[in-house]
């Protein structure tokens, strides 16, 4: 009796090991992760034609153990458009495709993406696709930069060249401009304006700033429509700045809620931006009791107008009034700064 029940305690201990053995076989090894190894981190596809498309795979392989999952791909702008191998067997290879749209780019390009995969050593790869892109057209100098002062005799003229880099047959149809003060004029160039470096036919772009355009900042672009088939629209930046022939700082002052329990100083900086100088010969306010006092600091250039609210002169509420500047120039003989505030 006592061998068959050591033969059954024997053979039940077989099977449990024959099972243990099975269930360790089916089971992942817990050492077992997947390698990311990148073929290649940067791809410099040379020269490219501006507005073409530049694909390029990306090749990871997977030199691990597990499955490779790439999780997420990133793009540094929105210009890189990608698709990609989600999950890549051991000892394959998969790819992440990139797509650069060059329409909005000229010269030297880096653009960059983030791979991100769950190789813990190894959980992020920066991929980057370099390229030259040349425009079709060239434009020279390829920007219009004004810095005048408004109503001086200098004619806000500049002209700028194009031509096709491919030297196929191009003509300008239409010249748009972003403000109603800047005219474009456009013609074929004559012998006498050709550029030795330009490529078939050229044409000569001519923008006129007006004498009288208003005062501010100049951010836009000159648009021309070509009969080039790769091109049909090129833009010619316009930046700078109108100045005024004088100019005060700031232009004008509130000065909110005063408790007028002693003097309130305030100082006005007059800056004149005209070819002659100009000089501040006075200067008068219309608010009761402001006093004003005027220091030159660059003479026909640059002067500071002190002013002095007095508590005694002013009673309690809201004021209004301005601060009156002569000069002793044609142009401006007088500007204006507007004053207000409130005695609390």
């Amino acid at each position: 009796m006592k061998r068959h029940l050591g033969t059954a305690i024997l053979a039940l201990c077989a099977i449990v090991l024959v099972a243990a053995f099975a269930l360790a076989a089916d089971a992942p090894s817990t050492a077992s992760k997947p390698k990311a190894v990148a073929a290649e981190l940067i791809k410099d596809v040379g020269t490219v034609a501006k507005g073409d498309k530049i694909n390029y795979d990306f090749m990871i392989k997977n030199e691990g153990t597990a499955p490779l999952l790439i999780t997420e791909v990133r793009p540094a702008c929105g210009c890189t458009v990608v698709d990609f191998d989600k999950r890549i067997p051991v000892g394959q290879s998969g790819k992440i495709h990139v797509t650069v749209d060059t329409a909005s780019f000229t010269g030297a390009i880096t653009k960059g993406v983030s791979v991100f995969t769950n190789d813990t050593d190894n959980p992020q790869i920066e991929l980057t696709v370099r390229a030259a892109v040349q425009p079709i057209i060239v434009v020279e100098p390829g920007y219009a930069r004004y810095i005048i002062v408004q109503g001086e005799e200098k004619e806000g003229k500049i002209e700028q060249t194009l031509w096709p880099s491919d030297g196929a047959p191009m003509d300008i149809t239409k010249a748009d401009s972003p403000y109603p003060f800047l005219h474009v004029e456009f013609h074929e160039s004559k012998p006498d304006e050709l550029l030795p470096e330009g490529k078939g036919k050229q044409w000569k772009i001519i923008t006129k700033l007006d004498r009288d355009a208003p005062v501010g900042a100049l951010a836009d672009y000159v648009r021309l429509t070509t009969t080039h088939p790769k091109q049909k629209m090129v833009e010619i930046p316009v930046s700078g700045f109108v100045r005024p022939v004088i100019a005060v700082t700031p232009p004008s002052a509130d000065f909110a809620n005063l408790e007028m329990k002693e003097p309130f100083r305030r100082t006005f900086t007059v800056r004149a931006f005209s070819s002659e100088p100009i000089k501040v010969t006075s200067v008068d306010s219309s608010v009761k009791g402001m006093e004003t006092k005027i220091e030159p600091k660059t003479d026909g250039r640059e002067y500071l107008i002190h002013v002095t609210l007095k508590p005694s002169d002013l009673g309690k509420g809201p004021f209004a009034g301005k601060l009156s500047i002569h000069t002793d120039s044609p142009k401006k003989p007088l500007v204006e700064v507007e004053i207000k505030g409130t005695v609390v």
